[in-house]
């Protein structure tokens, strides 16, 4: 028996996944929202919110237990889609904050992480470790960055005997933004024992990359497989620049320039499917692979050659790929109201190098309140369970640490008009 496509949407999988990811291991946030390319009607506009609050704390910091309080903040996703087009031919224009990161450790001892050597620009352990020699040190307080994205997707479709192809393929261009704090000390020299507050902010330009993919319709049938393909962005002009405080000398505060050493948004491929199970529900179920490990090292600096300042800090990811699989079912209840129901993992891609992204749990759920032919209204949530995890110096980070088992929380908001 037929399943009827209007019946239930392909798109209600963002509302059941509650823009799942949001949540997937490293650094990724939004994704460009191309399945309005497969929404009925010539113009076709989304518009989406995403809300997370993932709470994960440190419960050790080089052998010392304690609260030190979640290190993660909470976030915003937008995310905007418009779309014109038939069923041979349509274009999307899409704009969301594709990467993003945000940490915060002044709950931790010191109200910092602890001290590493920043007078040097090396990316060894061994030698962010080696105080003896260390004429200053630092510690890491705060670290921000985000990156907007902004892109074109065209399709091509055939209808063939055998069910409807499409060929996807589009650009976009990605900024980079970087924000951090730190505490400095100078060790050795006759300004020894004076202390520091480093402020940066630092500015990378747009970068283009591109996506291609493809997909297979039975319409009748609610039936469709689709491939995307996202490349990386190497953000290599990050640039800009901080203010060095004096903490504990009457001493005018001196500006400096910053610069992040080069940052990937890595590349990924994305596939989603569904299918129609029977009249009124439907089968769902997604993949994405995404090459992490191209995340290794991450250098902040700053200089200020009238003043002998030259100083840096980092922080170790080596991370390895990560993955995020999802499976769900939808019901339509009738031709306003649909649901779904779905659950979901994320592969870690911590190594031990750092702790925040472990194996992730998920259970989401979503409904879809038609209001007419032109209105749509999509709410979803998700609660995820976080696994616990590790680092240590014997796997090249600059300290010890533990996370214990956490949660993080979702929620999510989208209207879509059809013209």
């Amino acid at each position: 028996m037929p399943i009827h496509r209007k019946s239930i949407s392909v798109a209600l999988v963002l509302a059941a996944a509650c823009s799942t990811t949001a949540f997937a291991g490293g650094f990724q946030r939004g994704t460009a929202d191309t399945d309005i390319l497969f929404e009925p009607g010539t113009m076709n506009t989304r518009v989406s919110l995403t809300y997370v609050d993932p709470q994960r704390g440190l419960t050790s910091i080089n052998g010392q237990d304690g609260d030190f309080g979640d290190y993660t903040g909470d976030y915003l996703i937008p995310n905007y889609s418009v779309s014109f087009g038939n069923e041979v031919f349509g274009c999307a224009g899409t704009a969301t904050e594709s990467f993003a990161a945000n940490a915060d450790y002044s709950g931790a001892p010191g109200g910092a992480l602890p001290s590493q050597v920043s007078s040097t620009q090396s990316t060894s352990t061994a030698d962010r470790l080696d105080f003896a020699t260390a004429t200053s040190i630092s510690q890491t307080q705060r670290l921000a960055f985000e990156s907007q994205e902004l892109g074109l997707t065209c399709r091509v479709s055939y209808q063939a005997d055998s069910g409807r192809y499409s060929l996807l393929g589009g650009v976009f261009v990605e900024d980079f933004h970087f924000e951090g704090t730190s505490f400095g000390t100078i060790t050795r020299g006759p300004q020894a024992g004076l202390r520091t507050r480093v402020e940066v902010e630092s500015d990378g330009g747009y970068k283009a990359g591109f996506r291609i993919g493809a997909a297979y319709e039975i319409p009748e049938y609610a039936l469709r497989i689709q491939a995307m393909y996202r490349s990386e962005v190497k953000h290599d002009d990050i640039t800009g620049d901080g203010t060095v405080t004096f903490l504990n000398a009457p001493i005018t505060p001196i500006t400096v320039e910053s610069a992040l050493s080069e940052a990937t948004s890595p590349q990924f491929v994305d596939i989603k499917a569904q299918t129609g199970i029977a009249p009124g529900w439907l089968l769902l179920g997604s993949f994405r692979w995404t090459d992490w490990s191209t995340n290794e090292v991450s250098v902040s600096s700053i200089s200020n050659p009238n003043f002998g300042i030259s100083s840096s800090s980092y922080a170790p990811y080596h991370w390895r790929d990560g993955y995020t699989a999802q499976i769900g079912v939808g019901h339509a209840f009738n031709d306003q109201i649909s649901a779904a129901v779905a659950v979901g993992y994320d592969s870690g891609v911590s190594t031990g190098a750092e702790t925040t992204y472990t194996d992730l749990y998920t259970l989401s759920g979503g409904v879809s309140f038609k209001a007419n032919k032109m209105a749509e209204l999509r709410f979803g949530g998700l609660v995820g369970y976080w696994t616990s995890g590790d680092q240590s110096t014997s796997q090249d980070s600059y300290y010890n640490a533990t996370v214990g088992d956490d949660m993080v929380y979702g929620i999510n908001a989208s209207l879509r008009l059809t013209f």
